[in-house]
């Protein structure tokens, strides 16, 4: 555990200094107050500074990382839960369950995203500052981050094509994430969300000016009639 002394005017200057230097938040810390600071005499003499130790509590990262290993061991999977990165807004969490991994995944990632709620509600409980809890799995969210570009490309070149929008099926915000960005420097393509979580999902749109010219290759056409 990481703990340090420092001294200002005020206990409360003491302990900003002391969070600046660790590159922490007050959650994540035990403040003691060693000395209050005092004005002195006439505020001259004797006057003193507030000294504060402050010590890093177990980070919330590795909270994630013990409950996830307790709720999979209470549901019989052994694996190993591994802390990955851990900075001031997201934790991420690689779990590694051997031939079990796809228990834990479940159907289209169901499992592991019910998995990751119920570890960042507890995790991030009473907190000022929450954090994104991240979970993966048997390399699952490198292979679906995969299947969704190729979605993403296989629609958008639908839309150019018919000149209409496609609506996607229901997407968690990290899925809809991967789709914009995959799309949004693509030429005559606009993307956007529609709905409400659970069921908010993207919707591939041509651009106006790519649906005006479609419209208008159409009307160019040759009409052919039955004689």
């Amino acid at each position: 555990m990481r703990e340090i002394e420092k001294v200002g005017k005020t206990a409360e200057e003491a302990i900003e200094a002391a969070l600046k230097e660790l590159g922490v938040e007050r959650d994540d810390v035990e403040v003691e107050v060693l000395n209050e600071s005092s004005k002195g005499l006439l505020g001259i003499f004797g006057q003193t500074e507030a000294r504060v130790k402050v010590t890093c509590k177990t980070s919330l990262g590795q909270k994630a990382v013990e409950l996830t290993q307790q709720i999979l061991s209470y549901l019989g999977i052994e694996s190993d839960v591994i802390l990955k990165t851990e900075d001031a807004e997201n934790v991420a969490i690689e779990i590694d369950a051997g031939d079990d991994s796809g228990l834990i995944i479940g159907r289209r990632g169901e499992t592991l995203a019910a998995l990751q709620h119920i570890v960042s509600l507890l995790t991030n409980k009473d907190r000022t500052i929450r954090k994104r809890i991240l979970l993966n799995a048997g390399g699952y969210l490198e292979k679906r981050e995969q299947t969704l570009h190729a979605l993403a490309e296989r629609t958008a070149q639908k839309v150019k094509m018919s000149g209409r929008e496609v609506t996607l099926e229901a997407l968690s915000p990290r899925e809809r994430r991967i789709i914009h960005m995959a799309l949004a420097n693509k030429p005559g393509i606009s993307t956007s969300s529609i709905g409400v979580e659970p069921n908010r999902r993207v919707v591939i749109s041509p651009t106006r000016d790519d649906r005006r010219s479609h419209s208008h290759s159409h009307s160019n056409q040759p009409e052919y009639r039955s004689e």
